[in-house]
């Protein structure tokens, strides 16, 4: 049974590697290939450490207290085999579910100023409302906020993610559409990814960010990105590891308000005694191979089934828990309640088998389809949205369904918002050129 583990994982392996190389140099950044790069990432990186080492042990610094426990080769097959399928499912939709390519002739010019003034108008209110300006944990904080004030207080988070998305993309698309140079480039993109990633806590959007920049290199200049490797590996090294080592920081960070460089500085001190340098960690850390070790425990331990109900919250999430005290949770609380933890990731493999148990693995290509067939329909047209669906790709298959499916909604009503005077101004000159001429 191991050798056919061995074999299966391998196969998978290979399988999405050809798809991803085939999509960016033919197709460039699409919804798929995020995802393909998310369970290349996400996955086999700890399927790597599992194949090789029999073991995949969990982060006893971060999740010592929960119910969750280390994977084990020999010990968890029937969860390796599970698991295994549901990637399959993933790669038989990759290759064989086609999404129409629907004709947008809708005018989108992006409002970097506009998306700035959301973004950092968004995240005042929730950093003064929550009161963490003046000091505190901010996961405690950001809760105590979000139980405080409800839907509005959640639809802030998701305006702030849509808003964050629309920078990142809209920068992106500046650099490779030849209107901002690569030195100004490298400074705004570092510069608004770094101080979200401190504010926020969260380091998913400044992966994708830089995900995406090394995948454009990759497509340019391939060869000379190989030669490059020696040099290129221990700098992705450093910054792999200074990513991972902000989990340690992250609380302890705002405890007496802003911090300050000393502030900082001691946190990252105290995060390198926490999570010293070390190979296998590395690679487990850079993962969060936590969330490898949830899917696990999720099909050996969870029992139950919630029949949709995480996916149904999109349409339910405004209404106050005071008239519906038993509204649905999002996946990661409910993951977290049932494993002893504050709030634990899934991926999309984890909240369909929460969902439906087996019944997820036949879903999961279904699934996808319409999720694309959706973003696709909603989509502008302009390069800038290509990196978008590559983004959403990573984070649908990462993230809660619904969250992400929330904040996409919401970004396309942005662009549409901001967008719409620019298309009326455009139909008006059109209209006094008919005019004079």
């Amino acid at each position: 049974m191991i050798i056919t583990i061995y074999i299966l994982f391998t196969m998978a392996f290979f399988l999405l590697l050809n798809f991803l190389f085939k999509t960016l140099f033919h197709k460039g950044f699409t919804f798929k290939l995020g995802l393909a790069f998310g369970v290349l990432y996400f996955i086999f990186i700890p399927v790597g450490i599992l194949l090789l080492t029999g073991k995949v042990n969990l982060v006893k610094t971060d999740f010592g207290i929960t119910t969750l426990t280390d994977v084990f080769l020999k010990k968890d097959t029937k969860a390796s085999l599970i698991l295994i399928s549901y990637i399959f499912s993933l790669i038989f939709y990759l290759y064989f579910f086609k999404v129409r390519d629907y004709k947008k002739n809708k005018a989108f010019t992006p409002k970097l100023k506009q998306y700035f003034i959301v973004y950092f108008a968004s995240l005042f209110i929730i950093l003064v409302g929550s009161g963490l300006l003046k000091g505190g944990n901010w996961y405690e904080a950001r809760y105590s906020f979000m139980v405080k004030n409800g839907a509005l207080a959640i639809l802030l988070l998701f305006v702030i993610n849509a808003a964050k998305i629309l920078i990142i993309s809209s920068i992106i698309y500046l650099w490779t559409s030849g209107k901002l140079n690569f030195k100004l480039f490298l400074l705004y993109i570092i510069s608004f990814t770094l101080f979200d990633m401190i504010v926020s806590g969260n380091r998913i959007y400044l992966f994708s960010t830089f995900v995406i920049i090394g995948l454009i290199f990759l497509k340019r200049y391939p060869l000379k990105i190989l030669i490059s490797l020696p040099f290129l590996v221990p700098l992705i090294y450093y910054i792999g590891y200074f990513a991972s080592l902000f989990r340690h920081m992250r609380v302890p960070l705002f405890a007496k308000g802003i911090p300050t460089f000393e502030v900082f500085k001691n946190t990252f001190a105290r995060a390198v005694r926490l999570d010293p340098p070390n190979l296998t960690s590395f690679f487990l850390n850079i993962s969060e191979s936590v969330n490898f070790n949830v899917i696990y425990n999720i099909i050996n331990h969870y029992d139950k089934s919630l029949y949709g109900a995480t996916y149904f919250k999109i349409f339910v999430y405004f209404v106050p828990r005071s008239i519906w005290a038993h509204k649905p949770e999002s996946i990661t609380k409910i993951t977290a309640d049932f494993f002893g933890s504050a709030s634990l990731v899934t991926t999309i493999f984890g909240e369909l088998h929460m969902n439906f148990s087996y019944l997820g693995i036949f879903l999961l290509p279904l699934i996808l389809y319409l999720t694309e067939s959706l973003l696709s329909y909603f989509k502008y047209n302009s390069p800038v949205f290509n990196y978008i669906l590559f983004i959403m790709g990573l984070l649908f298959f990462r993230m809660p369904f619904s969250d992400e499916l929330l904040t996409y909604l919401i970004l396309v009503f942005m662009v549409y918002v901001f967008n719409v005077k620019f298309v009326f101004k455009k139909a008006y000159d059109n209209t006094i050129k008919k005019k004079v001429y």
